[in-house]
């Protein structure tokens, strides 16, 4: 198979046949048009209806204006977590078992295991 183009698809490639609809599929597109009908005289509109989305709610908390920062409680769980350093204590070493698959040694009892399973 050659490579075929970027907006080449596989998953879609075959048109379908538009296909009779069946009677419950035709009576489930009355009722809902008839809803829809209904809708609109019950708005009072002959026009084509439009549905309004909602107002989009911010994510992000808002205060009063006379409001001061000292005011939003603390929790002890907003406070920064202390930043880990290493120390340089505790691996020892950098053992090599088989061609280029390092492994670290934390205590002389893994050196010696390391080197007794080179030796068998």
């Amino acid at each position: 198979m050659s490579l075929m183009p970027s907006y080449y698809t596989t998953t879609n490639t075959k048109k379908h046949k538009n296909r009779k609809k069946s009677q419950r599929q035709i009576r489930a597109e009355q009722e809902h048009q008839a809803f829809i009908d209904s809708l609109k005289s019950s708005h009072g509109g002959s026009g084509s209806t439009t549905i309004s989305k909602p107002a989009r709610v911010s994510s992000t908390p808002t205060f009063p204006a006379n409001s001061t920062t000292s005011s939003i409680s603390y929790h002890s769980s907003m406070a920064k977590k202390k930043e880990k350093v290493y120390t340089g204590t505790e691996i020892i070493g950098i053992a090599q078992m088989h061609k280029s698959n390092a492994v670290p040694i934390r205590n002389k009892k893994s050196a010696e295991e390391v080197a007794k399973m080179r030796r068998g």
